[in-house]
Formats: structure tokens, C-alpha cells, sequence
């Protein structure tokens, strides 16, 4: 068996990127940028966020450094400095985790030429001790000084991290702006195409202009410190922290994808700034589909009120109210997404080491481990769950129940997955009554794509599966509309494909589940009823490929036989999609991300 590109994969198997975002190749981040996932989906720097004033000079300043408890003054250990780098970062930013590696090289690397290093942690969150565990634990070649409040943040004008500040010696500003372009929200590049810190510094070093003295900085909006109004109407515990365990805990606590946790006040106003930006945007909760509330069962977006309460919260200086008010802390299972604890747990054989860099920077093939011997009987699951390990460099992962003799290949191969790991989707839970059939003799095979990040580490992802108590009145089925067949020209910026799907029996419908790339823009399902009439089933004009999610009916659909789904998928191949990889380049199906898909995923039983 052949793989679309006529090359013979692995034990027969043609790798699916079925949901994605965070790194490799041209990658997404997820949750750490997603999985560097994606800080409340940060966005980029706006207009007005310009940090340090470029030819200002910055006055001497005084910080300790958590780590050794002395304090860091800049005209004494920058006295000699030819020039200085000032990195203002946060510990649980995806964008500062990512390039806590680039900064460090970037040390070394100008380390004779007399530039000094310096990181400064200006988030409120963060208190000393963390910040210390930190620099200790990743072994930083140059301090880390804990801001006091946001002082320094202020004088530099700095709104957001990672912001790097470069003085030369005499203190003056050259540059502010980002380090590079390799990572941003809903951005991983396997290498940067821009050098704008370095180029800065070359020229400082130099006695040469900065051609570029400014970049917008793309990452975490710092929060400044807050002060409540006494006479709110609002407040976090009697009418923010319901809303945050209803809609954004589920991801962001302890242990889970979101990049921070939101369980306490302190959290809570501590990203307040950042919290504000998205869900004005329309950003969080991640929801892209544009049917009237109530049309699908996991629609996560907040109300009107919920919103509204929210944002006259944060615009009230985050009073905090009375904690008799607050309500029961929500109750998750420690590890888990699912209902319950799993009944079985299955574990990748053995850890995979994933090196800090891919070689030439085409990324790692997928690896299609199986785990363990094949079922001696029928299983059924009820829900599963899959989470990886070390989650900063796993972009998905799919788990497959490979039937006795079976191979997978684009006919097929949505029929036999039974759990997958993307940041931002949920677990796979079926109703009672309902569960989704693995055959007696069928082995269990993980498809994992890994995405280097720099930092090598060991990955063992992990299945939990909820078991049906008995066979179930409905069994759950998975199938696809896809096209394989495509070249998206180089510069179209609205390029169309399709694809559809006929049921030969009467079918109950129950889920949708769009998949494009990068390139992705707009996804829409449609029923083709047998008179020929036509009825949207999903709707998402602005596709992200950040958040891949899966969308439940919330009643599901009943169709009679011969009714056909049409799927069509639209793409942006020009120069205007800041998440284009390669705008001059002809486009065609392939895994990783700097290719397209044009998958439909949907879900059903056959309606009896």
C-alpha cells in the first residue's frame, strides 16, 4: 500500500494528521503555544504597544535576583557593557517558554563581544520563589531578576512578553521588539526567517543605525496592578469564579493544557489584563462556529451576561468581594478530563527521546508505536481520553484500533480511531447507552507527530478508556468526506475544495469535526437532502487552526438513507495569511503542516 505521495509508510500505514496545533515544521504552538500552546490564545502585538521609547535613556535601576538574593544593579554590572539586553518575560507565557533556548544561545553567542544578558519577570503571578525555581531549573547563563510590581515594565513602556530591549553604552534604546519570528500564538516555525535582535545588536556592536529599531512583540499581555472600586457592583467571588469553573477551568488548572491555571483570585487578577483582551476579542473560550446558542451541545462560548460580567470585573480594578460568597470549588478528577477515572490505562511501551532540534528542519516522522498484545475480547468504550507526556513538543496524537489483518488507508482509517490528542478539544464522551465497538483480535496503535521545541525530553503518552457496562444500544461510528486531490495555486487567497459523503443507510448524525492547515480559512458542512435541498449543518467562516474542535449536535440529527453531507473547505495561500508558511509555493495534501488537508470528520450510529 502507497501513501499519497507514492512512498510505501510505515507497517502499511499512511500517516493522518487528524487534529492538530503546536509545533514542528511550520507548527502551531498548543497549548504551550498549544502545547506551547497558546496563552489564552494571546495575540500579537497591537497598535500603541510600543515598549521603550527608541533613543530614550534608561536611568540606573536596581533588582534582585531571586536566585542568589543579591541585587542586580544595571550601572554596575553593565558598567563596561558595549551593549545590553533586557528580556522581559513571565514563567507560564508560552511565547518566553519558548525562547528561554534563543536567548540563552544568543548569550553565548555574544558573549566576548562585551553584551550583557539580563531577564526581568515583570508578571504579577509569579512571586520570588518561583521565579528562582525557575532560573535554577533552567540552568539560565545570565540572571533573572524578579520586577518589583511591574516598575521597570513601566518605565520601558513594556505591555507584553516577550518584549527584549537592547541599550548600548551609553543606556540608550536601539531596539525593543521581539527576538525573532519563530514563535507567536498560533505560530511555531521550525526556524525563524527574520533576525531582528541579533541584526539590532551587529549594528550596536558595530557603531552602525538599527535599520529596525522596533517590532511589534507577539505574547502575553502583562497585567499591571489593580485598584479595586469599592463600590463595584461586581466581584470574583460572588460572580466571577462561577464563570471561570463553568468555562475555562476545565483547560486552565492544574496539570491540563492551559498554560496557567484560573482557580483562584489571585489568578484570576493576576492575568486580568490578558483575560480582558481575549474575551473582548471574541478569542476565549476557543468557539468558531457561527450557529445560534443552544444548536450544539459543547458550545463554549460565554453569554452576553457572562461576558459582560467579566468585563465590568476587570474594568472595576478586580475587586475581589467576600469569599463566604464563592461557590463550591469545582470538582475534576485529579489527571483527567473524563466523567470518571478510566477502567483501563493504556501507556506507550517505552519513553520516546525527542531531541532539541529536528534534522534540516524537517521535523520527525510520525511514530506508530503499538501497545500491548491484541484484545482476547470485544471491548467498548464509553469515553476516552489521551495526554501526553511531555506535552511542549507532542503536536497530536492518534489512537487507532488496527483490526485483525487490517490496514489503514484514506478509506478507512477515521473508522478505527478511538482517541486523539489535540490542545483545545475535549475527551471523547458518549452518552450511556452509546459506545464505540474495538473488535476482539485488534491491537491498539498510538500515531504520534513530535514537534522539537529545543529542549530535548522523553515522551510516554497515555489512554484512558471508560468501558461500556455492557454492550450499548447504539454503537458509535466514525467515517470522513475528504479530498486527497488538490493544488492550492501559489497566492490564492480563496481557494476551494470539496468533498462529500452519501449514506447508504438511515443514519443518526452526531458530530462534525472540520481539519484543514495553516492555510486553512473557512470550513462548511452541508446536508443534501434527497429532493435535493440544501441545509447547513456547520457554519466556521474564520477557521483556526490553533483550535481544532469538535462540534456536538446538540439533538442529534436523524437522516434517512441516500442523504448526502457536502463539505467545503476554503484556503488562503497569499501573502495576507500571517500563518502562510510559504505564499509563492503550489500546495497539495501532505502531513505536515506546511502541506494541506481537507478532511470532514463526523460521527453517527446507524439508526435502526
Amino acid at each position: 500500500m502507497l501513501d499519497f505521495h507514492g512512498r510505501r509508510p510505515p507497517n502499511g500505514l499512511i500517516p493522518l494528521r487528524h487534529l492538530c496545533p503546536t509545533q514542528g515544521g511550520f507548527d502551531v504552538l498548543h497549548r504551550t503555544l498549544v502545547a506551547l500552546s497558546l496563552a489564552l490564545g494571546a495575540s500579537p502585538l497591537t497598535a500603541g504597544d510600543q515598549p521603550a521609547p527608541v533613543g530614550a535613556k534608561v536611568a540606573d535601576f536596581t533588582l534582585t535576583e531571586p536566585l542568589s538574593g543579591k541585587p542586580w544593579a544595571l550601572n554596575e554590572q553593565a558598567r563596561d557593557a558595549k551593549a545590553t539586553v533586557i528580556a522581559f518575560t513571565a514563567l507560564d507565557c508560552p511565547v518566553c517558554k519558548a525562547y528561554w533556548g534563543r536567548l540563552a544561545d544568543l548569550r553565548k553567542r555574544y558573549a566576548d563581544d562585551g553584551v550583557v544578558f539580563v531577564a526581568v519577570n515583570s508578571q504579577l503571578t509569579d512571586s520570588a520563589d518561583e521565579v528562582a525555581r525557575a532560573a535554577k531549573d533552567l540552568k539560565l547563563p545570565f540572571p533573572l531578576l524578579k520586577d518589583d510590581g511591574t516598575k521597570l515594565a513601566d518605565k520601558l513602556a513594556v505591555s507584553r512578553v516577550l518584549t527584549v530591549v537592547v541599550l548600548d553604552a551609553t543606556r540608550t534604546v536601539r531596539y525593543a521588539g521581539r527576538i525573532d519570528d519563530q514563535f507567536a500564538p498560533g505560530v511555531h516555525r521550525d526556524k525563524a526567517t527574520t533576525r531582528e535582535l541579533a541584526a539590532a545588536l551587529d549594528a550596536v556592536l558595530e557603531g552602525r543605525e538599527v535599520k529596525k529599531p522596533f517590532t511589534a512583540a507577539a505574547g502575553c499581555k502583562l497585567t499591571r496592578e489593580k485598584k479595586p472600586v469599592p463600590t463595584a457592583a461586581v466581584s470574583y467571588h460572588k460572580h466571577v469564579a462561577a464563570i471561570f469553573q463553568a468555562k475555562c477551568q476545565e483547560c486552565h488548572r492544574a496539570g491540563e493544557v492551559g498554560p496557567f491555571a484560573l482557580t483562584s483570585y489571585k489568578q484570576a487578577k493576576g492575568w486580568a489584563d490578558m483575560i480582558r483582551e481575549v474575551v473582548a476579542d471574541g478569542v476565549m473560550p476557543p468557539w468558531h462556529a457561527d450557529a445560534p446558542a443552544g444548536h450544539f451541545k459543547n458550545d463554549r462560548r460565554l453569554s452576553a451576561e457572562e461576558k459582560k460580567t467579566l468585563l465590568a470585573w476587570i474594568d472595576a480594578g478586580c475587586p475581589e468581594g467576600d469569599p463566604k460568597d464563592a461557590p463550591a470549588p469545582a470538582q475534576f478528577i485529579d489527571g483527567w478530563r473524563l466523567p470518571q477515572k478510566p477502567d483501563l490505562v493504556l501507556k506507550m511501551n517505552q519513553p520516546f527521546d525527542v531531541p532539541a532540534t529536528s534534522l534540516l528542519g524537517m521535523g520527525i516522522p510520525y511514530q506508530h508505536i503499538t501497545v500491548g498484545a491484541p484484545l482476547k475480547e470485544d471491548m467498548w468504550v464509553q469515553a476516552a481520553e489521551v495526554r501526553p507526556d511531555y506535552r511542549a513538543v507532542v503536536h497530536h496524537v492518534i489512537v487507532y484500533m488496527v483490526p485483525p489483518g487490517g490496514k489503514l488507508d484514506h478509506n478507512n482509517f477515521a473508522r478505527y480511531m478511538i482517541g486523539t490528542y489535540v490542545p483545545g478539544d475535549q475527551p471523547l464522551v458518549y452518552p450511556e447507552g452509546m459506545a464505540k465497538k474495538v473488535p476482539k483480535g485488534s491491537q491498539v496503535m498510538f500515531e504520534v507527530h513530535y514537534t522539537p521545541n529545543g529542549t530535548a525530553g522523553k515522551d510516554r503518552s497515555v489512554l484512558g478508556i471508560v468501558l461500556a457496562k455492557k454492550p450499548p444500544a447504539q454503537e458509535a461510528k466514525g467515517d470522513a468526506a475528504l479530498n486527497v486531490r488538490f493544488a492550492i495555486p501559489p497566492g490564492a487567497e480563496n481557494y476551494q475544495v470539496a468533498a462529500s459523503h452519501t449514506f447508504e443507510k438511515p443514519t443518526t448524525l452526531l458530530s462534525l469535526s472540520p481539519h484543514m492547515h495553516l492555510r486553512g480559512k473557512a470550513f462548511k458542512y452541508e446536508l443534501v437532502n434527497k429532493d435535493g435541498t440544501r441545509e447547513t449543518l456547520l457554519n466556521v467562516p474564520k477557521y483556526d487552526f490553533n483550535w481544532q474542535l469538535s462540534y456536538e449536535l446538540a439533538k442529534p440529527r436523524a437522516l434517512p438513507a441516500g442523504s448526502k453531507i457536502e463539505c467545503t473547505a476554503w484556503y488562503d495561500n497569499s501573502a495576507k495569511n500571517p500563518f502562510n508558511p510559504n505564499p509563492g509555493k503550489k500546495v497539495t495534501w501532505g502531513d505536515q503542516t506546511w502541506d494541506e488537508m481537507m478532511i470532514g470528520f463526523f460521527e453517527y450510529y446507524d439508526t435502526p
